[in-house]
C-alpha cells in the first residue's frame, strides 16, 4: 500500500493493483480489473489488400461468440471444451463491416447476451483479447484495528519507507512500484512483431533503435530489420522473438454494448483438440 491511495500485490504469477480506502477500522482494497471482457487493438495494414485480420487472445477461456453486426447468428470462436492448444489463432474475414463478440449466458441473464459491436474504420488488423468477468479479482477487506483513518500513521503498520532495508529489498520496492505504475494506466496500445508477440517498447530502447517506416506503416529496427520480414515473418530465424519491425495497435472502444438473444452456429471459428478425440 502507498500513500498515494495505490496498492499492489505479487505473488507466483500473480499480479494486483488497484485503489484502497479506509472505512472506520477496516481498509478496503479495490484492485483495477478491465472495464469490459473484450478488448480490440487495430492498425492499418498496407498488406493486407481485402477484408480484415484478427489475432485471438484468450477467446478459448469461455463459450465466445463472433459475428456480424446486427446479425441473428454468431459463431463460436472455439468448440466446446477445447484442449491442447497452439499459438495460431488468427483469422483473415472478407469485406470490412462492424463486427460483435459475446461471451457464455449468465446465470442471472436467462435468454440474453451482451455483445459488444466494433466497428473497423480504417484499420484492418486487429488483435483481440478476452478477460473472463468471472476471473476478476474481488475486492478485499482488512481489519487495521485502532480506528485509525490513516494505516502509515504512528502506531500504525510500520511503512516500508520506515522499515529495515538491504539492497536487495529497496531495488524489489522500486520495481514493484514501477510495475504499479505501468499498470495504473488501461494498456491503450501494444506493440507487437509480425508472429503478435508484444514487445514493451523501454526494453527495446524503442527511440533509440526505431524509425517510423509510413510506407509500412511500422517501426523498423536500424540493426535488426531482414527485408520483407513483415511479409514472411516465417522466413526468419526464431520470427516469434524478433525486433525487425514492430506495429503499433490502438484501442478501439467498443461502437456498441447491447442485450440480445442470438442463434449459434455450432461450427467453430477454431477448433482445438488433443489427438485421438472426436
Amino acid at each position: 500500500m502507498d500513500r498515494d491511495h495505490h496498492f499492489y500485490i505479487i505473488a507466483y504469477a500473480t499480479f494486483i493493483h488497484g485503489r484502497w480506502t479506509v472505512e472506520g477500522n477496516r481498509v478496503k482494497l479495490i484492485p483495477k480489473n478491465p472495464e469490459h471482457p473484450f478488448e480490440l487493438y487495430g492498425r492499418y495494414n498496407p498488406n493486407i489488400r481485402e477484408g480484415y485480420r484478427i489475432k485471438f487472445y484468450g477467446f478459448e477461456k469461455n463459450q465466445t461468440f463472433i459475428g456480424k453486426a446486427g446479425s441473428d447468428t454468431m459463431q463460436r470462436v472455439f468448440n466446446l471444451d477445447p484442449n491442447c492448444f497452439d499459438d495460431s489463432y488468427v483469422h483473415q474475414f472478407p469485406g470490412a463491416t462492424a463486427f460483435s463478440f459475446a461471451d457464455s449466458l449468465r446465470t442471472d441473464e436467462p435468454g440474453q447476451r451482451k455483445t459488444y459491436t466494433f466497428q473497423p474504420r480504417k484499420h484492418n488488423d486487429f488483435i483481440a483479447v478476452y478477460r473472463d468477468p468471472e476471473k476478476s479479482t474481488k475486492e478485499m477487506i482488512f481489519d487495521i484495528g485502532g480506528g485509525t483513518e490513516n494505516p502509515f500513521s504512528d502506531g500504525a503498520y510500520v511503512s516500508l519507507e520506515k522499515a529495515e532495508q538491504d539492497e536487495k529489498l529497496k531495488q524489489e520496492v522500486m520495481e514493484l512500484r514501477e510495475l504499479g505504475r505501468k499498470n495504473r494506466n488501461e494498456e491503450n496500445v501494444f506493440f507487437c512483431n509480425p508472429s503478435y508477440r508484444s514487445f514493451d517498447t523501454t526494453a527495446v530502447s524503442f527511440q533509440q533503435n526505431y524509425t517510423f517506416n509510413k510506407a509500412k506503416n511500422a517501426y523498423v529496427s536500424k540493426h535488426n530489420y531482414e527485408k520483407d520480414e513483415e511479409i514472411h515473418p516465417e522466413k526468419k530465424n526464431n520470427a516469434y522473438h524478433s525486433i525487425g519491425i514492430l506495429f503499433k495497435y490502438e484501442k478501439i472502444a467498443p461502437a456498441g454494448i447491447v442485450a440480445t438473444p442470438f442463434k449459434i452456429q455450432e461450427k467453430s471459428l477454431f477448433t482445438a483438440k488433443c489427438g485421438g478425440e472426436e
